[in-house]
């Protein structure tokens, strides 16, 4: 299926925003849920318990379902295993297709910020410069290691269902004017 271009009238009313960490796709679920009136779900505050211990598979797929049983809904997170579960309820992918040297450095500086400020991440979780520099968990590596495969798994999830694919901040800034999103937060930007 085509990608969706303007005009695009009003906006689907269950929209899953993915993409590679550092992309911004918790920015945009924040401001697509306040333009169609809900609140975002960001998956990872479904997937990590404190203490960045994972939650259980069955636990987790649980959660998610309730989410996607409601009429209106945005979520923001790949968790692909999930996800491909729940294609038929999936009215728009918007998909930051960024590059991964636009997201890495992205990263650092999130990495490096939240490690020092101590900012919660998800569920009271915080960062520290060991974990998202050298833990076998890292970020990081995360961000380098999935980077072909996650994109190549959109590409085929994605071939014949509604959806946009964004690939710099330019691009996203021109699809939610288009969208009839208004930039509520003039710091907003689409980087973490």
């Amino acid at each position: 299926m085509a990608q969706l271009q303007p005009p695009y009238g009003a906006l689907p009313d269950r929209i899953w925003v993915v993409g590679p960490c550092g992309a911004g796709k918790s920015t945009m679920g924040r401001r697509l849920a306040a333009h169609q009136g809900v609140e975002v779900t960001s998956l990872d505050e479904i997937h990590w318990r404190p203490g960045w211990v994972e939650g259980p598979r069955p636990d987790t797929a649980a959660r998610i379902a309730e989410v996607v049983a409601r009429d209106r809904w945005v979520i923001d997170g790949n968790y692909g295993t999930h996800r491909v579960n729940h294609t038929s309820r999936i009215q728009l992918y918007v998909w930051l297709d960024f590059p991964l040297h636009v997201t890495f450095p992205r990263l650092i500086k999130r990495g490096v910020r939240r490690s020092v400020t101590k900012e919660a991440v998800c569920n009271g979780n915080t960062e520290s410069l060991w974990r998202t520099f050298c833990h076998r968990e890292s970020l990081l590596l995360w961000a380098i290691t999935s980077d072909k495969r996650r994109r190549k798994g959109l590409v085929e999830e994605t071939a014949t269902r509604p959806h946009v694919r964004l690939r710099s901040q330019v691009a996203v800034d021109r699809w939610l004017a288009a969208a009839g999103v208004s930039r509520t937060d003039r710091h907003a930007s689409l980087s973490g």
